[in-house]
């Protein structure tokens, strides 16, 4: 247990939360489909209209600094996200870096400016662990890989996505849901509610 002293407490704090796992378990699963791309493979459409898998991945790398950042104190009203020349390197860089940023004492419990108001660290990474989920699903298809999908975060990420509603389609972030068989897998289930096509 991590103790909370230096922001005024003396809670114990856990040093994983449930949210922490499901959000290295997203950028795991994320980084696995990153290694599988081929270099001549980056600059294939995704799902994502207007982007490239380079783009996806660029989002990607801004949102783990973004996190990074939140992680030392440090708010955000969204990812400054990049356009990369080494794609599978700067992804890198910044999957390592906001791991190492959220494995500090106390990072989880940090209260910043997020793009969803102002929120404890560990409460983003309950909300988001979706993006890098969604964003696996787009650079797999972009790039012809099979679809490899954790059933489990597919069904956590299904059911958040549902109970947010209208809300989480604000914004251009999801299309509406799209059409899938009541017998769908759960991974097809989780990527039609993101409004992709399984």
């Amino acid at each position: 247990m991590m103790s909370a002293s230096r922001f005024g407490s003396s809670v114990a704090w856990p040093l994983v939360s449930e949210n922490l796992r499901s959000y290295t378990k997203a950028i795991y699963g994320l980084d696995a489909a990153v290694q599988r791309v081929g270099e001549d493979q980056w600059d294939q459409p995704s799902p994502c209209e207007g982007w490239s898998a380079r783009d996806v991945v660029g989002h990607n790398i801004g949102m783990c600094n973004m996190i990074a950042g939140f992680a030392a104190g440090v708010g955000a009203a969204g990812p400054d996200e990049t356009t990369p020349l080494d794609p599978k390197a700067e992804w890198a860089v910044a999957r390592d870096g906001v791991l190492e940023a959220l494995d500090q004492q106390g990072a989880l419990q940090i209260k910043t400016q997020t793009p969803w108001g102002n929120l404890q660290v560990d409460r983003f990474l309950g909300i988001v662990a979706v993006d890098p989920l969604t964003h696996t699903f787009d650079l797999a298809r972009a790039t012809g890989q099979d679809i490899v999908m954790d059933e489990d975060m597919a069904a956590a990420g299904y059911a958040q996505i549902k109970a947010a509603g209208d809300a989480v389609r604000q914004g251009g972030r999801f299309e509406p849901a799209a059409e899938v068989a009541d017998d769908a897998s759960i991974v097809d289930k989780f990527v039609a509610m993101t409004g992709r096509r399984p």
